[in-house]
């Protein structure tokens, strides 16, 4: 009787312990499954953040690359010494005539200085809203070193006295086209050649 008593305890035991076991394995496998989804997530991310951060430094190569090809061509060159312009008429000086004369060969020069000789012979300068905007219509290369740049421009003349009151205010509306040289790395504006060009009044003036 002892005997047959005994064995029923032991098989329930064994099966719990096998059950147990079972249950155990099963636990780790789970947990494994888990683990490797993990590890197969973050190696996409990690595959995903490297793809964005090859495309952003692509994009970035691209931008500066296109900067830079800008920034040496004839356009630009136009816009810089447009800006010199501006800045004489805005402070005639030596100095600015001087910039002037670097950035313009004679034949432009004599084009673009009378402007500013307007101003420092009535002790004038611009002032206020006095701007411009420049729109590049299209861009010619008769030669390897020789360029045409076709522009509309759109000039605003706030003319103003030693106490920086308004004496005039002017719009200018002209088409025209800057011929340019390349001197060593530089473009000069060579010549300028107006097409037309217009004159009124500022709104309220």
């Amino acid at each position: 009787m002892a005997i047959t008593t005994t064995l029923p305890i032991w098989i329930a035991l064994l099966a719990i312990g096998m059950l147990v076991a079972v249950v155990v394995w099963a636990n780790q496998r789970e947990l494994a499954f888990q683990a490797s989804e993990a590890r197969a997530s973050q190696a996409e991310t990690r595959a995903a953040t490297a793809e964005a951060a090859v495309a952003v430094q692509a994009e970035l190569q691209a931008a500066t690359a296109t900067a830079l090809a800008y920034a040496s061509s004839p356009e630009a060159a136009v816009d810089r010494s447009l800006k010199l312009v501006l800045a004489a008429d805005r402070e005639p000086s030596d100095q600015r005539l001087r910039a002037l004369s670097d950035a313009f060969a004679p034949a432009a020069l004599g084009v673009m200085r009378p402007e500013v000789e307007h101003l420092l012979s009535g002790g004038l300068h611009l002032g206020g809203d006095s701007t411009y905007d420049l729109q590049v219509l299209g861009t010619d290369y008769p030669g390897a070193t020789e360029a045409q740049v076709h522009t509309h421009e759109r000039w605003l003349y706030d003319e103003r006295n030693a106490s920086d009151q308004r004496t005039r205010c002017l719009i200018e509306t002209s088409d025209q086209t800057y011929t340019l040289e390349r001197m060593g790395a530089e473009w000069q504006v060579a010549d300028v050649d107006l097409a037309s060009s217009s004159r009124s009044d500022c709104p309220g003036a």
